[in-house]
């Protein structure tokens, strides 16, 4: 049932009515308001106040926490821009470092590369080849581990935005120490999977999407299970807990506004301020070439806490398989 549901929202020919799609932030009795357990009076840099911030569980999955876009539009333009200009850098990994940490490469970053492309249409090509990088633990997606002897520093910023919804959310202890930056040019899909890597899958997992929208589908533990299906905008987040943590998901879609109705809104509102004068508009890092790739792409952050409580390395590898075959 699963693949079904991914094999319709996928479909180009027909293409699929998203009329049973679920909008984080509307009224739908399967959307069950959260009321927080305390007050925040802390403001986080490019968040609304959390007394603003719309929280939902979704009944049908217990555990699923879903926010409404808490982000101001300056608060996107500078996730889209540290997600391209400075996360898929060394010594991240990406899929594209055999290219970027080539010789004749060694000293420019991908979003450098990318830039020094003359010809827009073939810049564009180059930028689509970007489909994930991988930060603090990397992420070995060959034998899907992490490995302590591959840790690099996790980025601080990204800590502690990840630290400030967690604590929000009454998650105090969660410590982000992996994150997978997805890149999804329009069109693209992720196939049906659970996330169960780390060795505390207890922990939650926290989900950032920014640019295009895109369908994402939340099943059961097995593939047998009718899937919700959800339309992620740019700025909302999901929170994988409890129960749904080890939840098959996908994301059968990546579109644009222009393919869905017109009452699910346009995405780029979101993070296009018109309120103030340009010169106070302008971030000092966002450019019209950020402009330009967000405009066929969606981002989509990670984050996952990969110890357990208290745990300070990963056991060797040879003794984690070991204890996994016992």
């Amino acid at each position: 049932m699963f693949q079904t549901s991914f094999k319709y929202y996928k479909s180009r020919n027909p293409p699929p009515t998203f009329e049973n799609l679920l909008l984080i932030g509307t009224d739908h009795p399967n959307l069950q308001p959260v009321q927080l357990s305390h007050n925040n009076e802390s403001i986080f840099s490019g968040l609304h106040p959390p007394n603003e911030w719309k929280i939902y569980e979704l009944s049908t999955r217990p555990g699923l926490l879903l926010l409404a876009n808490p982000f101001t539009c300056e608060g996107q333009r500078y996730w889209m821009t540290q997600s391209l200009v400075n996360y898929p850098t060394h010594p991240n990994t990406t899929n594209q470092s055999n290219v970027s940490q080539s010789t004749h490469n060694a000293d420019r970053s991908w979003w450098e590369m990318v830039q020094s492309v003359p010809d827009i249409t073939e810049r564009k090509k180059f930028a689509k080849k970007l489909r994930w990088a991988t930060l603090g633990y990397q992420y070995d997606w060959t034998n899907k581990i992490y490995d302590e002897s591959r840790k690099e520093c996790f980025p601080s910023n990204l800590r502690a935005l990840v630290q400030y919804v967690a604590t929000v959310l009454g998650y105090d202890r969660f410590s982000p120490e992996a994150a997978i930056v997805n890149y999804y040019p329009i069109g693209s899909t992720l196939a049906g999977h659970t996330d169960h890597s780390e060795d505390d899958c207890s922990a939650p997992l926290f989900s950032f999407s920014f640019g295009q929208p895109a369908v994402f589908l939340i099943g059961g533990l097995s593939r047998d299970e009718q899937p919700d299906a959800i339309l992620l905008r740019s700025g909302d987040i999901i929170v994988m807990t409890g129960a749904s943590r080890l939840c098959y998901h996908a994301v059968p879609r990546v579109c644009t506004d222009l393919e869905l109705p017109e009452y699910m809104g346009n995405s780029a509102k979101r993070w296009e301020s018109h309120d103030f004068p340009q010169e106070q508009r302008k971030d000092e890092m966002w450019s019209d070439a950020i402009q330009q790739y967000i405009q066929y792409s969606r981002i989509n952050i990670n984050v996952r806490q990969v110890l357990r409580a208290n745990q300070q390395t990963l056991q060797p590898i040879g003794e984690r398989f070991m204890h996994e075959k016992l």
